[in-house]
């Protein structure tokens, strides 16, 4: 078990959250703990931290909420472990927290603090099915000058040669797919396709996410000052069961676009999203 793990704690009292942080440090004494109190407080944190977190405990009894809301709201968006500390006779309550999603619980009875390293070490063991190496996000343009590549950071290896041909097929997709559309028939935030078939790259598949964003620059009318963006998610055939989990990386993307004034600003920010998405597969 690596030392360097990233740890978010929702406790708020004061001592026990001391408490739980040194019995953490004395079997990961590298690890970084995040400490929040509240719902919103810990839904933040994630957001800013990129879901790169590698366990999340959650106190069962907080002020104005639970736990196991909390837990909802994770479970919305990530599959990141999550532990649910419950009071002594809180079984029951145990027992739903699995249901929703937990990863495991612990008892606050004797001394529990000691326990909790352990349980950190079972849940994080678990590695995701995925190789992120296979799988690419990419942004375009659908505007008055067709469909165009805004942002895209990788392509799997085997097909890297041909990088420019696979990003000019993929584009040619989205336009055939989409290009006829009626305009007021596009809406922010749509699901487009999936899974679609790329040009170019055997064994793989897209699903598309359109979103419709303000362009200062826009000069055809029947656009208002809009363009559109589509992400594309691309993965091997054998990742079909993504779409499965396809939602949580949609809600990465609504939150993205929500702040998104222009898409100007899209290319400069993309790295941010994408790294998000992968964080959040990564947990699949």
């Amino acid at each position: 078990m690596a030392s360097s793990l990233r740890i978010l704690l929702c406790e708020d009292d004061d001592d026990i959250a001391f408490l739980i942080k040194i019995n953490i440090l004395k079997v990961f004494p590298g690890a970084k703990i995040e400490i929040t109190k509240t719902k919103e407080d810990t839904l933040q944190c994630l957001y800013d931290l990129k879901y790169d977190v590698d366990v999340i405990l959650l106190d069962y009894l907080l002020v104005n909420t639970t736990g196991l809301e909390i837990l909802e709201e994770i479970r919305k968006i990530t599959e990141i472990p999550v532990i649910i500390i419950t009071g002594q006779g809180s079984e029951e309550v145990a027992v739903n927290a699995m249901k929703m999603g937990a990863s495991d619980y612990i008892v606050k009875r004797g001394r529990f603090f000691n326990e909790i390293p352990n349980v950190i070490e079972k849940v994080t063991k678990v590695e995701s099915k995925y190789d992120l190496d296979k799988i690419f996000v990419a942004f375009y343009r659908f505007g008055d000058r067709g469909t165009e590549p805004i942002y895209i950071n990788k392509i799997p290896a085997e097909y890297e040669d041909v990088r420019e041909t696979v990003i000019l097929s993929l584009g040619v997709l989205l336009y055939t797919l989409f290009g006829m559309c009626e305009l007021d028939m596009l809406e922010t935030g749509m699901t487009l396709s999936g899974p679609v078939k790329i040009p170019k790259m055997k064994q793989y598949n897209s699903t598309s996410f359109l979103y419709v964003v303000r362009d200062k620059n826009q000069k055809d009318p029947r656009l208002k000052g809009n363009d559109f963006c589509i992400v594309a998610l691309g993965y091997p055939n054998e990742y079909s069961d993504l779409v499965y989990e396809i939602d949580k990386i949609k809600n990465i993307l609504n939150n993205f676009f929500e702040d998104i004034k222009d898409i100007s600003e899209i290319e400069d920010r993309a790295a941010n999203v994408e790294e998000q998405i992968y964080n959040v597969v990564r947990r699949f």
